[in-house]
């Protein structure tokens, strides 16, 4: 004899709940991920997982279950995640500023000496 399975049985609400814990939490592991890519240095890496993220990011916020209470912690964690992200980029990019300034300098160096030779 088959069985089947009474629709009324199925809780729609908690297998979406679980779907969503499940998409967040790989959203958490790839942005973790990135981080320590970037810490690294590995630019393309973080990018590669940056397509990923946002792909991701997307199907979640367009439901809107992380403003849900239940979700309090799970948005949290993602919030620090980016921030954290945000944080290396602009250290970065403060890096990548102080390396030109540098570069600009001794060019500028090596002209007035060509100048001067």
């Amino acid at each position: 004899m088959e069985e089947t399975m009474d629709l009324n049985e199925i809780d729609t609400e908690q297998l979406a709940e679980t779907g969503y814990r499940q998409m967040v939490s790989y959203l958490e592991n790839i942005l973790s991920r990135q981080v320590e890519k970037l810490r690294h240095y590995d630019l393309d890496g973080a990018m590669d997982l940056a397509e990923d993220a946002n792909r991701l990011a997307a199907v979640i916020g367009g439901e809107g279950m992380l403003q849900r209470p239940e979700f309090k912690d799970e948005r949290w964690r993602l919030e620090r995640l980016y921030k954290d992200l945000g944080l290396i980029i602009a250290s970065e990019r403060q890096d990548v500023q102080d390396k030109l300034r540098q570069i600009r300098q001794g060019i500028k160096t090596l002209g007035i000496y060509k100048e001067n030779a």
